[in-house]
This record gives C-alpha cells, sequence and structure tokens, in this order.
C-alpha cells in the first residue's frame, strides 16, 4: 500500500470513528434536526460538492465585522499547498439543509516530522444558514483528535486560534513550542 493510500485510510477511519461517536449522542429530536444530513469528507475530491468553489463564493457572502473577515490566502491556495503531504490533515464538513448541501466548515494541518504532534492551522466555519451554528468545531477537533491518534501523536496543537476560549472548553490549553524558533501562538492537548 503507498504511503497515500494509507493515511487515506487513516483519515476516512477517524472520520468513520468521529460519525459513530457523534450517532451516540443523539438523543433528541433537536439533536437530530442539528446534526442530520452531515457529511465528513476530505476537501479535495468529493462527491458531495466542490468545497473550494463554495468557500470561494458562498462564504465571501457572509464576511463581515460581526462575522469573519476571511484568511490572507485563499482556501484553494491552502488546500493545495497541504495535498502534497499525504498524512496531511483535512476536513471539509457538508450538511444538507432544506436540500442543498451546505459546506459548514473546513480546517487543515499537519503532523511534525517526528509525528508526536498533529497541528491544526486553519480552521474556519461558514456563517450563513445551516443547522450546526457555531458547533462545527466538536467534529473538527473530534476528527483531529482521532485522526493524531491514528498517526501515534502525542498531541494535538491548534496554531494561532482566534478565540482561545472556544478551544479551552475542550480540553485545550496554551503551549510553548520549543522547536519553533520565532515561537507561536498554540493551544494543546494530549491525546495518548
Amino acid at each position: 500500500m503507498d504511503n497515500r493510500a494509507y493515511y487515506y485510510y487513516l483519515k476516512c477511519e477517524a472520520r468513520a470513528r468521529v460519525m459513530k461517536s457523534l450517532n451516540r449522542r443523539i438523543k433528541t429530536k433537536e439533536d437530530r434536526q442539528r446534526w442530520s444530513g452531515l457529511t465528513l469528507c476530505s476537501i479535495l475530491g468529493t462527491d458531495v460538492g466542490n468545497a473550494l468553489d463554495f468557500a470561494e463564493v458562498e462564504w465571501k457572502k457572509h464576511y463581515g465585522e460581526k462575522t469573519h473577515s476571511g484568511f490572507v490566502r485563499s482556501w484553494t491556495n491552502l488546500a493545495h499547498s497541504f495535498a502534497n503531504a499525504p498524512d496531511h490533515f483535512d476536513l471539509a464538513i457538508w450538511q444538507d439543509v432544506d436540500g442543498q448541501q451546505v459546506l459548514v466548515a473546513m480546517a487543515l494541518g499537519n503532523p511534525s516530522n517526528a509525528r508526536t504532534h498533529l497541528t491544526v492551522k486553519w480552521v474556519e466555519r461558514y456563517f450563513g444558514k445551516n443547522y450546526l451554528g457555531g458547533r462545527a468545531l466538536w467534529p473538527i477537533l473530534t476528527c483531529v483528535e482521532e485522526y493524531a491518534k491514528l498517526l501515534g501523536s502525542e498531541r494535538v496543537l491548534i496554531k494561532d486560534p482566534v478565540d482561545p476560549k472556544k478551544y479551552e472548553r475542550y480540553g485545550y490549553a496554551p503551549f510553548i513550542h520549543s522547536t519553533v524558533p520565532h515561537g507561536g501562538n498554540y493551544l494543546c492537548k494530549e491525546v495518548l
């Protein structure tokens, strides 16, 4: 099995574990509505929809002072820059909203060379109509933690979080990254 197939399998397994965990957690009618029609998949090459086109067109319609103003780099640029590393982490969260597939959130990251940690570098959610709203962070973090475990990483790092408090409620805490010469703002959660 080549490297791409191996890491593709690990990412699919991480997503399947998250969906299984999510399905166990759904107890109420409200939960079923909020989480129904959810698909966790890769950013590139999915049958659900073109995540990069959706982000470039639809997400920008909802950017603003009270939401988000986008990143310096486009999601197209980011996704393609990570695509050459077969072990990178990528996640697109789609949801059926009133019969339309809506891209709810995306995340990208990569493991360290020694695989001691997996760093999430880019996370963004859609501010248009969807049922998850601000709850998209739970499947993102759960997926990245599962993938980190499958890689044998010791921890997950979040680089430059926009709002650290949102991550802290999931067990992430400030972290000093000693191997990065220029420092950086990180949050960390041990996974093993």
